[in-house]
């Protein structure tokens, strides 16, 4: 686990994730292709998640989702017809309830995440969970899913 005084003194800062995920946990191992085209593979148990707001797709490996995450108690801020598809296809929503430690990429580079490996684009932001699992997310998305904390928290 990495320490909250360690990561900002490596220029990380606390974000909440704000939007709801939807998840399904997974009966076999899977892959997924992301927007930026490459392919992360997850195992027997893992969870696929993907964002009702914007599609994005990603893994989250069942230990991490299941610290992470819980079924979400408030209603999506917008109605969205993938709501529904989602929800049709065996996915529940649910909110992130940790913290995310993130800073923006300089210049880009290869991010061995817990599903594989993913090339992250300068401006690009590096992610560090509770056990200090990376990935990196576009900026677009992150600045539209995360807000900064003024404490750490949880």
């Amino acid at each position: 686990m990495i320490k909250p005084d360690e990561l900002m003194a490596q220029g990380f800062r606390p974000y909440r994730k704000i939007t709801i995920t939807y998840a399904r946990q997974m009966p076999k191992r899977f892959r997924i292709r992301l927007d930026t085209g490459d392919v992360i593979g997850g195992k027997l148990g893992d969870y696929a998640c993907v964002s009702p707001d914007d599609g994005g797709k990603w893994i989250v490996a069942r230990d991490v989702f299941e610290r992470t995450y819980v079924p979400a108690t408030r209603k999506p801020l917008r109605k969205v017809s993938l709501h529904k598809k989602l929800a049709e296809s065996g996915f529940r929503p649910y909110m992130k309830h940790q913290i995310t430690w993130a800073q923006k990429i300089s210049k880009p580079r290869m991010i061995r995440t817990m599903e594989g490996e993913v090339m992250a684009k300068a401006g690009d932001y590096l992610c560090v969970g509770p056990d200090g699992e990376q990935w990196p997310q576009e900026a677009h998305r992150f600045e539209a899913h995360y807000q900064l904390v003024t404490a750490q928290a949880g």
